[in-house]
Formats: structure tokens, sequence, C-alpha cells
């Protein structure tokens, strides 16, 4: 009767333990999830850095040519000699040095929100890889106490039948 009860206790438990197995292997899932968002977001951050900088890099060469252009243009209508060449030059150098700080500020903050949502991304992934680990030791756990208690009870069959009658 003893070797029933055993037999019995751990067939039981043998669904627990899948559980608890299955919700070990979720949450080793669930890290490597976690770590390739992160990964992810910080190379598609890394990639629209890089663009930014090639974008500043061309708006700067084509600031120089309208610059130049500005200059041809003011020394072909003979605005030289009226003396506001240079004030507008000046403007003109200020307007297109903002615009060049306004985008490359833009991508910036733009690929800083990336990297911001994939680390989020990546700690409630791994908030829920945690959870997934919790379920499987509890599930373990569960599964170890049914074990015990079903040995325990075919050894003293005596003194858990007196236990349950009162």
């Amino acid at each position: 009767m003893g070797f029933t009860t055993i037999a019995t206790t751990a067939a039981a438990a043998v669904p627990q333990v899948l559980r608890a197995y299955s919700s070990y292997q979720q949450g080793k899932t669930l890290q490597k999830t976690a770590a390739a968002q992160q990964q992810l977001a910080d190379r598609q951050a890394a990639a629209m850095q890089d663009t930014a900088a090639a974008n500043q890099s061309r708006a700067a060469r084509n600031a120089v040519a309208r610059l130049a252009q500005a200059g041809a243009d003011a020394a072909a209508s003979n605005l030289v000699a009226d003396g506001s060449v240079a004030v507008r030059e000046q403007d003109l150098a200020t307007r297109l040095q903002d615009e060049i700080s306004a985008h490359a500020n833009a991508a910036l903050n733009q690929a800083d929100e990336v990297r911001q949502q994939g680390r989020l991304q990546a700690w409630q992934t791994r908030g829920a890889a945690a959870q997934s680990r919790l379920h499987a030791l509890g599930g373990a756990t569960s599964a170890v106490g049914s074990l015990l208690g079903g040995v325990a009870s075919s050894l003293h069959p005596r003194e858990h039948s007196r236990t349950s009658e009162h």
C-alpha cells in the first residue's frame, strides 16, 4: 500500500513539475528577449546618431555653399557698395546654423527616445522573466511538498489517519 501511495503522489506531482519547468524555460527565453530588445534599440539609436552626424555635415556644407551663393548674388547686384552685405551674410549664417542645430538636436533626441524605449521594454521583459522564474520556483516547491507529504503519509499511515479524524 505504501508504494502505491508514493507512486500516486509522484504521478500527481508530474504536472506541477512540468509547469515549473515550462515557467523556468519561459523565464530564460524572456531574459534572452530582453537582452535582444535592448541591443536592437541601442543599434537603432546608434544608427540614428550616425545619420544625424552625416546630415549635420551635409547641412554645414550646404550652408557654406548658400553663403557663397549669397555673396555672389550680392556682388552681382551691387549690394557690396551699399554696405549691408556683411549684415545679410551674418544673418543668413546664423539662420543656417540655427537650422542645422535644431535638426541635429531633434535627431539626437529621437535616438535617445529609441534607446530609452528599448531599455523600458527590456526592463518590462526582464520583469516578466522574473515572474516566470518565481512561478517555476513555486511550482517546484509545491511538487516537492506534495511528494514529501505523500511519502510521509505512506510511511506513517496511522498518524495520518489520526490527524485526519481530528
